[in-house]
């Protein structure tokens, strides 16, 4: 279990320096209660077993010998972000899991960066970093930056879905590709599409690309 999740934060690093570099500028936390994330929600008011990891994530570590995950999701849409499961919000849940699993969930209308290496925790994280987007709200533009061990910003990307289509706007002199989580694509302008189950990759051939649904 400890080779299986050094490998996957390794790949998460480039969305883990994200949170890092952010909370250097804002002071709050990476790793935050429920309630400073979901102040309206009064259930989040006394949830201490789970929290935030930086805006995107929800992490559920699991406390007892028999493996049952009991959490709750506020209101939207989140994704489980190893299995891609998708979940709706305004519910608590229980679930039985394995020795390599434990509830981290993908907020809606979230970019999360997984990075292309999984041996070693510094590298070039935006160097063929795979831009996964999760849930995109109709009209809600959403960003992410992907850092460079400088902490110079190495790529930025902005997304919005509206009207049937997904706008994805790149700055940036690296390789990567785009994963639509449960978006089957019709087309693309300005990239190649792969349908990989229930995802579409995106291959950029152009920094500017309009996605039809």
């Amino acid at each position: 279990m400890v080779r299986f999740f050094t490998k996957f934060k390794a790949q998460l690093m480039p969305y883990l320096y994200e949170t890092a570099v952010a909370t250097s500028k804002s002071g709050i936390p990476t790793m935050r209660s429920m309630v400073l994330e979901f102040t309206e929600d009064k259930n989040c008011q006394y949830l201490d077993k789970q929290y935030m990891l930086g805006d995107n994530l929800l992490v559920a570590p699991i406390f007892n010998e028999d493996s049952i995950a009991e959490f709750y999701l506020p209101e939207g849409n989140w994704t489980n972000l190893f299995t891609g499961e998708k979940y709706a919000g305004g519910k608590w849940y229980t679930e039985k899991h394995d020795y390599c699993s434990i509830p981290l969930m993908v907020k809606e209308n979230s970019i999360v960066a997984m990075g292309a290496r999984d041996d070693k925790p510094d590298y070039d994280y935006a160097e063929g970093v795979e831009l996964r987007m999760y849930e995109l709200c109709e009209g809600v533009k959403t960003c992410k930056t992907v850092y460079g061990m400088t902490n110079e910003a190495d790529l930025t990307v902005e997304a919005v879905k509206a009207a049937g289509t997904i706008t994805i706007d790149v700055e940036t002199a690296k390789s990567y590709t785009v994963r639509l989580v449960n978006v089957q694509a019709v087309s693309a302008e300005g990239a190649d599409i792969t349908i990989d189950g229930n995802d579409t990759i995106l291959a950029p051939k152009a920094a500017h690309m309009v996605v039809t649904l």
